[in-house]
């Protein structure tokens, strides 16, 4: 009987050593290898074929505008402030001189009476080949669901911004893209999507939506010509995330753009830079497989606290109890 476990444990050690080796040889492949041979999407900037990015003057919406106008592809650029959408379209052009057109649109996503608007500004592109969502907002700090500062205002601006407007986007977009049965929607979700994140509970759950919106949308769209991304990334040295410092585990957006596009056509469901995935194989993979989601939910919710305390403490607040 012994010799019949023993053989059990043996192939059972076998079994996850192979599941490993073959993660890392997945990632491996979307991360260095697919790219350089040849696979993925095929880009076709041309002078009447246009990309449009929201939440295009900060980050990595701003890092995506860069890259899609280095590509060659004219730009609508759309984001809440008319001067940073001025100085972004000017930057733009001097940098990138395959870059003929930016067409800047100035709307507030928060609001539900911007879509006359959009709908407008969309209608006059020739030919529409890429569109990334990237607009989105968070809390200031961690709080408690109840507890958070003019939460009627913030659920409602939340669900506009990071919810509907992507959303409607979509919606006007993707008709076009079928009708010439090409075209790329790259959706920025977030890595607190991967599962339940306390104290960010509204954000995590809109950003939820975006990623299980992308991947039905995907397997709808995928042999129409059409090419549909969700990117969650974690930490990037963004005005959102608050981080200044870069390092391996944060990079720039401009880095960690470079990385996710990459891998467009590749994976539809993205990390995007490799650090990251690593980060989501031993999350997602190892713990929640292993131990479970509730743990990696505990592991956010301990640290989340501690941000905010620090946010109180900074603030000279006294902290709410829990």
């Amino acid at each position: 009987m012994s010799s019949v476990f023993e053989l059990l444990g043996r192939f059972t050690v076998f079994v996850a050593i192979i599941w490993i080796l073959s993660k890392i040889l997945r990632g491996l492949w979307t991360s260095f290898v697919a790219y350089k041979l040849g696979f993925g999407v095929k880009w076709r900037p041309s002078d009447n074929t246009w990309a449009i990015v929201t939440g295009a003057t900060d980050g990595i919406g701003k890092a995506y505008a860069q890259q899609m106008a280095k590509k060659g592809y004219n730009l609508l650029i759309i984001s809440r402030n008319e001067e940073k959408l001025k100085n972004t379209r000017e930057e733009i052009l001097a940098k990138h001189k395959k870059c003929s057109q930016v067409k800047t649109l100035a709307v507030d996503f928060t609001s539900s009476d911007i879509y006359d608007r959009l709908e407008a500004a969309i209608s006059e592109l020739d030919d529409i080949h890429v569109l990334i969502n990237n607009v989105g907002i968070s809390y200031i700090y961690p709080e408690y669901f109840t507890q958070i500062p003019n939460s009627k205002q913030l659920i409602e601006s939340m669900i506009n911004c990071n919810i509907i407007s992507m959303t409607r986007i979509i919606e006007m977009v993707l008709p076009k893209m079928e009708t010439k049965k090409s075209g790329v929607v790259i959706n920025v979700s977030s890595y607190s999507a991967a599962y339940p994140i306390p104290l960010l509970s509204l954000y995590a759950a809109s950003k939820i939506y975006v990623d299980f919106l992308s991947r039905a949308l995907q397997v709808e769209y995928k042999n129409k010509g059409i090419t549909i991304q969700s990117v969650l990334p974690a930490y990037v040295s963004t005005n959102m995330s608050k981080i200044r410092r870069t390092s391996l585990m944060v990079p720039t957006p401009d880095v960690y753009v470079q990385n996710a596009l990459q891998t467009v056509g590749i994976e539809s469901r993205t990390y995007g830079y490799w650090p990251h995935k690593v980060q989501g194989f031993l999350q997602d993979s190892i713990i929640c497989n292993t131990i479970g989601s509730d743990f990696n939910s505990k592991l956010a919710f301990d640290a989340l606290k501690d941000v905010r305390r620090r946010y109180y403490k900074k603030e000279g607040l006294k902290e709410k109890l829990n």
